[in-house]
């Protein structure tokens, strides 16, 4: 069994590590959005005003043929974990942009 003031120690040290290393990232007053779209390993990362461009393009859509309604499995790999967010993101999408086709 461990001690209260090892405990403590164990404790409280990561904890003021922490509070130390979030006061020193500040937030930019400004963030320029034509410097954001940049090149990674080959890959054009596109402006978030293009995705959205983009995505304004669909039209109009019949979302209630799209709804998925069970709910999955939990995952516990890091792979499926990460394709889940990407489902809940854009299912977040479709719940915003949500209006039936006339």
């Amino acid at each position: 069994m461990i001690p209260f003031n090892k405990y403590l120690k164990l404790v409280a040290a990561p904890v003021c590590g922490l509070a130390v290393y979030a006061q020193g990232a500040q937030a930019p007053q400004h963030i320029n959005i034509n410097q954001l779209s940049t090149t990674v390993e080959d890959v054009v990362v596109p402006l978030p005003n293009e995705i959205f461009g983009a995505l304004n393009k669909l039209g109009a859509v019949n979302w209630k043929e799209h709804v998925r309604s069970d709910k999955g499995p939990n995952f516990t790999e890091r792979p499926r974990i990460a394709l889940l967010l990407g489902a809940v993101i854009a299912d977040g999408f479709i719940a915003v942009q949500a209006q039936d086709a006339p």
